[in-house]
């Protein structure tokens, strides 16, 4: 892994992209705040992940099981969407796949 650092958009870009993802209200209102915070933030791929993992663990508290699921599914979508650079975009796709399986054995 190449480690390659990169800069999430700005709170107005990073709104927009998600919203080409999913404009759900609920996810408006409660998820995507929670990723806003870390508009502009420095991350690599890995912490792409971890980003993204935590805020579904925020979001999901207290819904059904099932809704970590169908987050995760989206997951992939996000992070095309929050990551410009496709190298470092497929290289946390992989890791997220990689973390989601080790999960179920």
């Amino acid at each position: 892994m190449n480690e390659k650092v990169i800069t999430l958009p700005n709170r107005d870009e990073m709104l927009e992209r998600l919203l080409k993802v999913s404009n759900d209200s609920h996810k408006q209102q409660n998820f995507y705040p929670i990723l806003l915070k870390k508009a502009g933030q420095e991350l690599v791929a890995q912490g792409v992940v971890l980003m993204l993992a935590l805020a579904i663990h925020d979001y999901v508290e207290g819904m059904p099981p099932v809704m970590v699921n169908l987050m995760y599914m989206e997951a992939p979508d996000l992070i095309d969407a929050l990551v410009i650079d496709a190298e470092t975009a497929e290289e946390a796709k992989s890791f997220l796949q990689e973390a989601i399986s080790a999960t179920k054995k």
